[in-house]
């Protein structure tokens, strides 16, 4: 299938688009939110400073784009600071965020290396979400972060880190993951796989 992949200023998105092409997907990188109808699948990728991917977001026309679709029950998935986008707002920036879920993303604890860049593994709900049914207990896979969420009604991963953060969230075809599946080697395919496959959901 196409995957419109959210192109606004944010960095390189090579390793996205091509695990994608991996798995069979063309993808799309859209500018302009107007041709975001068109696709069933729409992923908001995010890197680097809160403040500077929702500025860019906002400038680029996104938003009010992304929150009728999440509303109209269609499928998004969120990845890093693009799942972060979707909470209330950000430590890191005093720039709101677009307030689909509730919470806020908080500073990762001080007496952890930040940011955190290496491999962790996820815990996952006794309930395996469809994202995550291809994958064994307790996988690992690859976070580049300094900010996280601490708590979500829509969480349904966690890592640990010093503390317990959320590493994946759910609600209806809304996804979101704070990892980045597109650098987490084999397990990260068959997550996003797994992401991609899942049904419309309403919310």
């Amino acid at each position: 299938m196409e995957v419109a992949v959210l192109d606004y200023d944010i960095g390189n998105l090579g390793s996205l688009c091509n695990a994608l092409s991996y798995l069979g997907h063309r993808a799309v990188l859209v500018r302009d939110p107007n041709e975001l109808d068109g696709f069933e699948r729409v992923i908001l990728p995010g890197v680097g400073h809160f403040g500077a991917c929702v500025s860019r977001f906002r400038e680029a026309g996104f938003e009010r784009a992304i929150i009728e679709r999440v509303h109209a029950g269609r499928w998004l998935l969120g990845i890093c600071v693009g799942m972060q986008l979707l909470f209330e707002g950000s430590d890191e920036s005093g720039e709101p965020g677009l307030g689909i879920l509730a919470g806020r993303v908080e500073r990762m604890r001080a007496e952890v290396r930040l940011p955190e860049m290496q491999w962790n593994r996820l815990i996952l709900e006794r309930l395996r979400p469809a994202m995550f049914a291809a994958v064994s207990d307790d996988p690992w896979v690859y976070f580049v972060h300094s900010f996280a969420v601490r708590e979500s009604v829509d969480a349904i991963a966690w890592e640990n880190y010093g503390t317990r953060y959320v590493a994946a969230v759910a609600r209806g075809s809304l996804l979101g993951v704070q990892f980045h599946p597109e650098k987490s080697g084999r397990t990260g395919l068959k997550i996003l796989a797994g992401a991609l496959a899942q049904e419309v959901e309403p919310l």
